[in-house]
């Protein structure tokens, strides 16, 4: 099966999707029936601000998902969704250099940065390479659909103090340094996601 297009959705969680994400589930029901996702989809709190919550969804394309909000469960699901959402939140697509594993493990990184010249690109990406080959693929990444200027990082970690304590290793340390000479950091958090089917 080949790489899909990633929906990532950052946004303001409710009170209600706080205490029980699994307000959600009449949203899954809608979503599951859409031509091309691919389920589970990904939901979770970020461990450092619970105010703020997460869903990643597979899709086998951007028009398969254009094509799903354009459709007439749309409004609905839109609807059901407010009661997760505080306020709207911020979508983006990506289609990843690999699988994302990283979403399976216990606490997934989140990062996303925006070059500071188009033209380091390439530097970039032969970091963010190296990354994913070091972690067997545990890391990886892509550029957003919205903006290619953006790009979406996403690991995966047994905990927090994994990932903190890994980083801080001379390699990843310098790289880490090098990558962020390149690169404007936006977001770095990380989230204990939950698959839903």
């Amino acid at each position: 099966m080949s790489i899909p297009t990633t929906e990532i959705i950052i946004f303001p969680t409710s009170e209600a999707f706080r205490n029980d994400s699994s307000i959600l589930r009449p949203v899954l029901d809608i979503v599951s029936k859409a031509d091309g996702v691919q389920m589970p989809v990904y939901a979770g709190l970020q461990i450092e601000d619970p105010a703020t919550g997460y869903l990643f969804l597979n899709w086998d394309s951007l028009a398969h998902h254009q094509a799903a909000m354009a459709s007439t469960s749309y409004g609905p699901l839109r609807k059901l969704l407010d009661s997760a959402f505080a306020s709207p939140g911020k979508m983006y697509h990506v289609i990843f250099n690999d699988k994302a594993i990283a979403l399976q493990q216990p606490v997934t990184e989140v990062l996303l940065v925006t070059l500071k010249d188009p033209n380091h690109r390439a530097k970039v990406f032969e970091i963010l390479n190296k990354f994913t080959e070091l972690t067997k693929k545990m890391i990886v990444f892509g550029p957003t659909l919205e903006d290619e200027n953006v790009i979406m990082i996403v690991g995966g970690w047994t905990s927090v103090e994994a990932h903190w304590e890994t980083v801080a290793n001379p390699e990843p340390k310098a790289a880490i340094e090098r990558l962020f000479t390149l690169v404007n950091k936006d977001h770095l958090f990380h989230v204990a996601l939950t698959p839903r089917e």
